[in-house]
């Protein structure tokens, strides 16, 4: 109770801000608010979703076009298609670059016993869905055998599936490297559940998207069906009966190119114009795909629309540093933008990331706005947060009384509140490779979890809320106009942003603390102390704070620090690592494992950190944030203590060993 009413002391000191968005003046609010139109974003949506968008498929390009023909349409005269080559050779960091995959016809039918087709049970032309990503071609005929899982050599067990076609439960990957590089299997049929959460697998009719792995030595063809039709199949099967498969499938691999579309608003101001604000997306997926993550990409396609008509009208300044979209394939089009591109990178001072936006309430799903990782603080996530508040806010005053100044409904959408969250740091999409410690550039994540309907064929167009593209499209255009025009004279006004949210942020820490050993409690402490002053740091990325904005920022984080007593830091113990720049990326590249390509199988697999589980984080999290914190400064003890303090405690040798792993591996170097 005491902490309690001095942190409400300390509140007297930071500024209120009433009713009124913070950091962006009330016509440009109401300009935007009025101008952002969820309508025109699901239009966008709706073409998207008709495509199959793996990557350097010809759907995949018709997309990108389709992005070109509207900027281009919305007046943005340098809108044009990047295309990085990617044929399985080239590599960008930790991305192996995957060829193209290309499918053109496939079904599966089910024969009687004159072989006669009888039941078509999958077709790539009804639901392109229903085929792995990286298939292989085949013309087969071949029994069905249950495998049940299908990912452990015990499911194969006096089983006879070589040449035969294998019912699995697991995802189709994990089944090629037991059912056919194993036991010689010659297909697939999976009917992997959709993501786990807590309706996962109460809809028996959801056909889950299904991939293998990109560079097998055995490639092969899996069809994805229903867990409903799966038992059906299973049922039969254990009652003796047999079932005969015919699969036909027209599919493969070839070199082709990571092709992104991109277009830029040039800053207005000769200082700044080189800095740029980056909105990103991931245009790819498969069919339907409507809200992962058409929904991200047609919304900042719809920022592009209302930011460039508004400045062309004249109802808002033209931005100081220059902002940029970019639609690319999820994380390894990312990654090849930012490694072929390092000019490009080094000028980028934030980026701004849309995936899942649209979600109705059908989909179940929360909005979260999203903070990039403890390990590089920014302004720009209060920032964020704070305008997300803001849609709250009003959005619920609406919902409640039917009044409210920026209700932001659009005309053919939902009236619900948003309901959104203010989130840390959740691991899953492009928004990681822009926060890496390879780049270092703080990314703020707008993303709605979860989401019943997820990598599924139910995940269409009907389920997307235009009011919801519309408050997300607010938030992140709004976001990305404060971050592209701050300057010194707004350190004033962000400290107090900042101020507000450090609050609660120590109000959480402290009671994170009371259920830890002393020791780690005061670690926790501690580590939020030393990110509070590197958050007010972080504004010298942007600008030189004005002196009055720094003793005010000083004299904050004094009476903080006098409301958590912490023990002296103990002793720093362990070599310090940095990151190799000639290798950079994270460890999410897709279809490619590079720990496990360096050190092996077996032994990635026992790298005892990313199995670890805390009581906020899970092992690819407690790696990802190690990686980030291996800056060439810290040593091996503050990394775990870093770490134990973001995710919860975490035992030295599990942190030592990673480290020395992926020094092996030459992701890292010990510093001298």
């Amino acid at each position: 109770m005491r902490l309690a009413i001095t942190l409400l002391g300390l509140t007297l000191t930071v500024r209120l801000f009433g009713g009124d968005l913070p950091l962006l003046p009330d016509p440009q609010v109401s300009a935007l608010a009025g101008e952002i139109s969820g309508e025109s974003a699901k239009r966008n949506l709706e073409g998207f979703s008709r495509l199959h968008r793996m990557r350097g498929s010809r759907d995949f390009h018709r997309a990108a076009e389709q992005v070109i023909a509207e900027l281009v349409k919305y007046g943005y005269a340098d809108a044009h298609i990047d295309a990085f080559p990617a044929d399985g050779r080239i590599f960008y960091g930790t991305q192996r670059s995957r060829p193209a995959w290309e499918a053109d016809f496939a079904e599966l039918w089910e024969l009687d016993g004159s072989g006669n087709p009888i039941t078509r049970m999958a077709s790539w032309d009804a639901a392109p869905i229903t085929l792995a990503e990286d298939s292989a071609s085949a013309d087969l005929t071949a029994d069905l055998v249950d495998v049940g899982d299908g990912s452990h050599e015990s499911d194969y067990a006096d089983k006879d599936v070589k040449g035969r076609i294998v019912l699995a439960a697991s995802q189709a990957d994990a089944v090629q490297r037991m059912a056919v590089a194993k036991f010689g299997a010659a297909g697939i049929v999976s009917y992997a559940a959709n993501q786990r959460t807590a309706w996962w697998k109460q809809d028996e009719t959801l056909v889950r998207w299904g991939h293998l792995e990109t560079f097998s030595s055995s490639p092969t063809f899996a069809f994805m069906i229903s867990l409903g039709d799966a038992r059906g199949l299973q049922a039969r099967l254990a009652k003796g009966e047999h079932i005969r498969l015919h699969a036909i499938v027209k599919a493969g691999q070839h070199p082709g190119s990571y092709d992104i579309a991109t277009a830029t608003i040039q800053g207005s101001d000769p200082r700044l114009r080189d800095e740029e604000i980056v909105y990103s997306c991931h245009l790819d997926h498969p069919r339907p795909g409507a809200n992962d993550n058409a929904s991200g990409c047609a919304t900042i396609l719809e920022v592009a629309r209302t930011l460039h008509k508004l400045i062309a009208e004249k109802r808002i300044p033209p931005p100081r540093r220059t902002i940029r979209f970019v639609w690319p394939p999820e994380i390894e089009g990312t990654m090849a933008l930012l490694n072929a591109k390092p000019e490009l990178a080094a000028h980028i001072k934030a980026a701004i990331h849309l995936d899942m936006v649209g979600g109705g309430p059908e989909t179940k799903t929360i909005f979260h706005v999203t903070r990039g990782p403890a390990s590089l603080p920014s302004f720009g996530y209060d920032v964020a947060a704070a305008i997300g508040s803001f849609v709250d806010a009003q959005s619920s005053r609406y919902a409640m009384s039917g009044t409210a100044k920026w209700p932001l409904v659009a005309p053919e959408g939902g009236r619900d509140a948003l309901r959104a969250a203010m989130v840390p740091l959740t691991l899953g999409s492009d928004h990681e490779v822009y926060s890496s410690s390879s780049w270092g550039i703080p990314a703020v994540y707008l993303n709605d979890w979860p989401d019943r309907f997820i990598h599924t064929n139910a995940d269409t167009p009907s389920k997307i809320d235009p009011t919801k593209l519309k408050r997300a499209g607010f938030i992140a255009a709004a976001t990305g106009l404060v971050l592209a025009n701050a300057t010194a004279a707004d350190a004033p006004e962000i400290v107090s942003v900042m101020e507000e949210a450090a609050l609660h942020r120590a109000a959480e820490a402290r009671a994170q603390s009371r259920e830890l050993p002393p020791i780690e409690a005061a670690n926790r402490l501690r580590f939020q102390l030393v990110y509070e002053a590197q958050m007010f740091d972080s504004m010298d990325r942007f600008f030189t704070p004005p002196p009055a904005a720094r003793s005010e920022s000083d004299r904050f984080l004094t009476k903080l620090a006098s409301l958590l007593p912490i023990p002296p830091t103990p002793p720093a113990s362990g070599p310090v690592y940095h990151r190799n720049p000639a290798i950079r990326g994270s460890l999410d590249a897709f279809g490619y494992d590079y720990l496990e390509a360096h050190l092996g199988h077996d032994r990635a697999a026992k790298l005892a950190l990313l199995n670890f589980e805390g009581p906020r984080g899970e092992g690819g999290e407690y790696a990802y944030e190690a990686l980030n914190l291996a800056n060439g400064k810290r040593t091996t003890s503050e990394i775990r203590d870093a770490l134990s303090a973001i995710y919860g405690p975490v035992p030295q040798e599990a942190v030592d060993q990673f480290l020395a792993g992926a020094a092996e591996g030459g992701l890292v170097g010990i510093r001298r």
